[in-house]
């Protein structure tokens, strides 16, 4: 097709013809893409107008994102029996609350077995490099139960890279895991564990999850809204206003997680 034929009508029946097979995000990154290039189609004075620009906003892609649903108890220890090479990741996003981008970012550095913590300050980018975590309350220290801590030991145990710099979850090359193919093997872990929620089921539900474990402990706003690497307590409050309880310490939320992931493993086992 020649370049100066590109009608409105072309782009918007092209865009629809994307969206009807692709996914929401990736048929509007194809629609921007398409924008750029003909945007320096028409600065170059290759095309009159940039046919894009000219779209309705009902002919372009929108993304209506469903709400996220929690996942915990023994939901998640089903999901984790399905979850393969995954069931370490998945069980300490479920423990821990951390974003997928810091779990995937961990090296063994930033485990302290001693004292049951991760230090978090840093995460995994979609290029698959370190990169700042999303705000500085995201640097932070993370408590673990004590299984969680023999979890992430055996990890290290059996791993052929233990160096400071080597990452806690990683492929056969020593580099680590494309959070894409996560995300593929946690939808597939769930349809798997046949778990059902009216929202949606996604990685963050892990987080979700965690969130509404230390919330339904008792544990205060400032102090849940910290562990989550939170900007403010208010974000934490909007997010999860509906689960707080009376405020309690650390330690509470230490035998809390603790009681979960026995639940957990015995569900799992059984």
């Amino acid at each position: 097709m020649c370049l100066a034929s590109l009608s409105v009508d072309i782009v918007a029946d092209w865009s629809a013809a994307n969206e009807a097979v692709l996914a929401t995000t990736t048929a509007a990154i194809a629609l921007l893409t398409l924008r750029q290039v003909l945007r320096f189609a028409v600065r170059r004075g290759w095309l009159a107008a940039n046919p894009v620009s000219q779209l309705e906003p009902s002919e372009k892609p929108r993304w209506r994102p469903g709400k996220v649903d929690f996942l915990d108890g023994d939901d998640l220890a089903r999901v984790l029996d399905q979850a393969g090479q995954y069931r370490a990741l998945f069980a300490l996003l479920g423990f821990s609350g951390l974003r997928i981008g810091e779990g995937l970012g961990l090296c063994w550095m930033d485990v302290d077995f001693d004292q049951g913590v991760l230090r978090i300050h840093r995460q995994l980018t979609r290029y698959r490099e370190h990169g700042r975590v999303k705000t500085d309350a995201g640097v932070r220290e993370v408590i673990l139960a004590p299984p969680v801590v023999r979890l992430l030991r055996e990890c290290w145990l059996t791993s052929d890279r233990k160096g400071t710099e080597d990452f806690v979850f990683l492929n056969s090359t020593g580099r680590p895991l494309d959070y894409r193919k996560v995300g593929e093997a946690f939808r597939s872990a769930v349809r798997r564990s046949g778990v059902h929620r009216s929202g949606r089921l996604s990685l963050h539900s892990l987080r979700h999850g965690y969130a509404s474990m230390l919330i339904g402990s008792g544990l205060d706003v400032v102090f849940v809204s910290r562990q989550l690497g939170h900007s403010k307590p208010d974000v934490t409050l909007r997010v999860y206003a509906h689960l707080f309880a009376r405020r309690e310490h650390a330690e509470r939320a230490r035998a809390a997680l603790s009681a979960n992931y026995a639940a957990v493993a015995a569900a799992s086992r059984g």
